[in-house]
């Protein structure tokens, strides 16, 4: 059963992916494109440590935006362990979780125990209060329109993928071939 729908955006210059039937949404024309600038953040990370994007210049970033409470996320994370897993060892590859649009005030709690339950070693960041006083600035700022979305960025920082929601007709390997096979692509960018 499909939780959300899987949709795949080429990379800023039109390299085709194989779709597989799947749905395809037009990203609103007031937010983040690929092609462009990510914007820069300064947010903290599950110690409380503040973490820059602009730190890791130079490095292709994968950004996965998720929430404890996401169903699809938690299905989406073996996969994404695997992608971590296969980057361990490459410095110019770094994944960053961001936890965003949380229903409880509790979080970082929550947050906490989701990594050390299921033994992931993700480096979890936390999505700041927006306008509206919701944990959602960022997820608003980039233009989401759900969780999970995943982003890739070149080494100068530019959008070249964004992977919005989860198909659960693939498997998880299926699913962090996908992530590193555009990875690999992004790399040869810049």
């Amino acid at each position: 059963m499909k939780y959300f729908l899987f949709t795949a955006l080429v990379l800023a210059f039109s390299i085709p992916l194989k779709s597989s039937g799947q749905a395809t949404i037009a990203m609103p024309t007031d937010t983040i494109s690929l092609g462009q600038a990510a914007p820069d953040f300064t947010l903290k990370d599950i110690n409380g440590k503040n973490v820059s994007l602009a730190t890791f210049k130079g490095k292709v970033v994968i950004l996965d935006f998720w929430a404890t409470w996401c169903v699809p996320c938690h299905e989406n994370f073996p996969a994404m362990k695997k992608a971590v897993d296969h980057y361990k060892s490459d410095k110019d590859v770094v994944f960053l979780f961001i936890d965003t649009r949380e229903r409880s005030t509790d979080y970082v709690r929550l947050a906490k125990e989701d990594m050390a339950k299921n033994k992931y070693d993700f480096q979890v960041l936390f999505d700041e209060a927006g306008k509206e006083g919701k944990q959602d600035k960022y997820y608003k700022i980039f233009g989401m329109w759900g969780i999970p979305t995943e982003f890739i960025l070149d080494r100068n920082g530019i959008i070249r993928y964004k992977l919005v929601g989860y198909d659960s007709d693939l498997t998880n390997d299926q699913r962090a071939d996908g992530v590193i096979k555009q990875v690999e692509l992004v790399k040869t960018l810049s």
